[in-house]
């Protein structure tokens, strides 16, 4: 491994896939601020807004609620069946994320219901419950092969 390669941490490395990241997410800062110059600077204030309370949003509110609900759920989950419930942890996590500005209606218009065409929270709760059907699906067959053949789960 070439030295470059080489982060001042021991033992760890910078992939390629780091790089073209990296890339691709300079490409989408360098597309943004350039339709904010190109806009005379309307709407600047906005975003610098957005991206403030975006972040002190994620820092001091969703990161530690999540980590406190992973803590606490690896705890109550037994070893065997933690990998799938990170899974659908994470799965939850995400789709309520992207779900939540559609779920409660933020920005829509009374006066266009074509805007909002759908009833969100119902198919959140579809999808969240597919989810977790899904999950428990999978923890019901290892279970069940656990008890066939003991060998079966290693």
């Amino acid at each position: 491994m070439a030295a470059a390669d080489r982060d001042e941490r021991a033992g760890a490395t910078t992939s390629p896939t780091t790089w073209v990241a990296m890339a691709v997410g300079g490409a989408i800062v360098a597309f943004g601020a350039r339709g904010l110059l190109q806009n005379g600077g309307r709407g600047t204030s906005s975003a610098v807004r957005w991206i403030v309370g975006s972040a002190l949003a994620l820092d001091l509110v969703i990161v530690p609620a999540l980590a406190l609900i992973g803590f606490a759920a690896r705890r109550a989950v037994p070893a065997a069946a933690w990998p799938t419930v990170r899974a659908a942890l994470i799965a939850s996590a995400a789709l309520i994320g992207f779900s939540l500005p559609l779920v409660l209606d933020l920005g829509g218009l009374p006066s266009n219901p074509s805007v909002r065409p759908r009833d969100y929270p119902t198919g959140l709760a579809i999808a969240l419950g597919v989810v977790w059907l899904l999950a428990l699906g999978r923890l019901g067959v290892r279970a069940l092969l656990a008890r066939r053949s003991p060998a079966a789960t290693a």
